[in-house]
């Protein structure tokens, strides 16, 4: 996988550094050299002295072949100029923009290029949010504009479903059972599947009907 990022302070260094860790071949851009340097630790990112929103750059750099292409740097207005371009004038597959300044959060759709828009302090207080309002139940990602989750559920030791099936839960349509964690392995779920209590739950839901799941298993 190749994957392109925009920015090279401290969360691009973070990023960047997390991807290599994982195999992933990664290209930063920024317009500072002395940023840029604190890469000399990481020999295995590119850097790429330019400006992000040049497509001249952005071609020199292989962005036609990434993956997803990453915006991080403090400008919003560069952050949304680099999403526009890469998803409008090289159509690539997935593209992620930090978003700086809450106020800004509502143009970073995927009207104007944008698959996913992360913000440090959002996603904080949307954690705190699903930790107060859902309990045990955890939501790990939001897909589809929000309107399809990936959640998580442990079943604690005092569940009515310990020792049933899968087949017999009676989940709605609007939800579906992904993979069961259990002692650090992963158990793809079936019909005859028993639950038992330690077993983290994860499925895919509709954000309406996530609260469901976590009636089902208490």
């Amino acid at each position: 996988m190749y994957v392109l990022v925009i920015g090279a302070g401290k969360v691009g260094f973070n990023l960047a550094q997390a991807l290599v860790l994982d195999g992933v071949e990664v290209a930063i851009i920024d317009r500072k050299q002395l940023v840029l340097n604190k890469f000399d630790k990481l020999p295995a990112v590119k850097t790429v002295l330019g400006d992000g929103t040049d497509p001249r750059v952005l071609e020199a750099v292989g962005i036609t072949r990434a993956q997803a292409v990453v915006a991080v740097t403090g400008s919003d207005v560069d952050n949304l100029a680099f999403a526009m371009l890469a998803k409008r004038q090289f159509g690539v597959q997935r593209v992620i923009a930090r978003v700086n300044n809450l106020n800004n959060e509502w143009l970073f759709t995927k009207e104007h290029g944008v698959d996913f828009a992360v913000n440090g302090a959002l996603f904080i207080a949307r954690v705190i949010q699903e930790e107060v309002s859902l309990g045990e139940l955890i939501t790990l990602l939001k897909l589809e504009g929000g309107r399809v989750s990936l959640v998580e559920e442990e079943v604690l030791p005092a569940s009515r479903v310990i020792g049933k099936n899968v087949g017999t839960l009676n989940l709605p349509g609007g939800i579906v059972l992904t993979a069961i964690m259990r002692q650090g392995e992963i158990v793809i779920p079936r019909g005859d599947t028993l639950i038992v209590s330690g077993d983290r739950v994860l499925a895919l839901a509709s954000t309406e009907q996530a609260h469901i799941l976590e009636e089902v298993l208490a």
